[in-house]
């Protein structure tokens, strides 16, 4: 089998020292094993960031350092390691799915382990491997905010715009700059055109169409609708309605009817070729 020669963990040490003379640019992505609805496999997350990171890095050059299933849950500041204990055996969704408070068969971790892991990480690229550029990917909501949070703390640090409209930030740390950017800074525009088009509600359904077309452009296999048949398969935490109805925070099946594989290549195509393009955009400033 035939290596990726983008692939930090398959480069011998040779091999990455010529890479990063190339593009001196180190690519990561953080997401954690989360449930998104039975149809969909639990790594979306991660597994979704990891594969822009690989395709960017084909246009780009540099090195993608291996998944990080490590990332913490709930809004900013997100979840202490005791609020996450609290919510270990409890249910996903509770009063008619209008809340959700469980995690199984998800892992999360604390804001406080994330935020130092996110962080010696950037050390180790910046002080030990000297990369000119880091593209942190937090393919996760409060992954992402908590990575835009760290790099606003940076030197010369920019909260702009991208060409798309959406947020990204750039700082710089210890002679690195970091880009930092979650799983819609590219893409929003797709969604919302997509959406409006179908007629489907609201793009913010946990698991919903969206995730669920960026998860089958990674491997057509991560979707399966066919475990959302309650008749056939159970279900952890009562099946899903049909058609969305007001206060629900869940998709629905006819939301996952809407799916095509058009979508999916369109979101996934369109995030990494943006996504390259900034980060050539930003690595041509340094040189």
């Amino acid at each position: 089998m035939s290596r990726n020669m983008h692939k930090y963990e398959e480069l011998t040490p040779y091999e990455f020292n010529r890479e990063k003379e190339r593009a001196s640019i180190v690519y990561v992505a953080a997401g954690p094993l989360e449930y998104h609805e039975e149809c969909n496999v639990l790594g979306i997350d991660p597994c979704k960031g990891y594969q822009w990171c690989l395709d960017a890095a084909e246009i780009t050059g540099g090195i993608v350092f291996p998944m990080l299933p490590v990332a913490p849950a709930g809004a900013y500041p997100s979840w202490s390691r005791e609020k996450i204990q609290s919510y270990y055996s409890a249910p996903l969704f509770e009063k008619d799915y209008k809340k959700g408070v469980g995690i199984y068969p998800g892992v999360f971790f604390s804001r406080e382990v994330c935020r130092a892991i996110y962080l010696e990480l950037l050390e180790a690229f910046a002080l030990e491997m000297k990369f000119k550029l880091c593209v942190f990917v937090g393919s996760h909501g409060p992954a992402g905010t908590m990575l835009k949070k760290i790099v606003s703390e940076f030197e010369n640090a920019d909260s702009a715009k991208t060409a798309e409209g959406q947020n990204k930030n750039v700082g710089d740390f210890c002679g690195m700059r970091v880009m930092a950017m979650n799983s819609s800074d590219f893409n929003r525009d797709i969604i919302s055109d997509f959406y409006v088009k179908n007629n489907i509600t609201d793009e913010n359904y946990h698991g919903g169409l969206w995730e669920t077309a960026l998860n089958w452009a990674v491997n057509p296999e991560y979707f399966r609708p066919e475990y959302l048949d309650e008749t056939k398969y159970p279900q952890h935490y009562g099946a899903l309605k049909e058609n969305h109805f007001e206060g629900s925070i869940r998709p629905c099946k006819s939301e996952y009817a809407k799916f095509t594989p058009e979508f999916a290549m369109e979101m996934h195509n369109t995030t990494v070729r943006r996504l390259a393009d900034e980060v050539l955009n930003i690595y041509k400033s340094l040189k």
